[in-house]
């Protein structure tokens, strides 16, 4: 009896503890991650982000705008999304995240507690990546991209 009492309690601290669900049919067993993209321009661009199992689509990002999705990060930790992005007459196609990224440029050092974020700022200047979006432009994002 003391050993069902026990497994039930387990089973609710589990269950209300905040695991990593990120949609209705996607549980993640590893610690999962989120990409924004937040456009700082005048005008609006288009980002088309994909994965090789997920192609997100076109998505218009609005001036002062994001958006937004979320993964569960593969247990090889072969994770990757790449993305093209068009505005105007300019594009640029790049990975958005991958394992060495976020690692790199994003984790917040408690990787196995909570979900892990990379923030993208989209600028007339090019592409910074940054773990503390609030620090943009000073002490902390980084740019990686540029338009071509």
């Amino acid at each position: 009896m003391k050993i069902l009492i026990y497994m039930l309690y387990l089973f609710a601290i589990i269950d209300a503890s905040p695991a990593p669900m990120i949609g209705p049919d996607k549980f993640c067993m590893m610690p999962y991650w989120s990409v924004y993209i937040t456009n700082l321009m005048q005008n609006p661009f288009i980002v088309h982000p994909q994965s090789a199992d997920d192609d997100l689509g076109n998505r218009t990002v609005a001036s002062r705008a994001y958006t937004h999705w979320s993964f569960c990060l593969n247990i090889l930790l072969k994770t990757r999304y790449y993305a093209h992005f068009y505005w105007n007459s300019k594009t640029a196609f790049f990975d958005v995240y991958n394992y060495g990224l976020g690692e790199s440029y994003c984790t917040n050092g408690k990787e196995f507690i909570r979900e892990q974020r990379c923030y993208w700022m989209v600028t007339e200047d090019g592409f910074y990546v940054t773990r503390h979006p609030e620090q943009f432009p000073e002490g902390g994002p980084t740019k990686l991209h540029d338009w071509s």
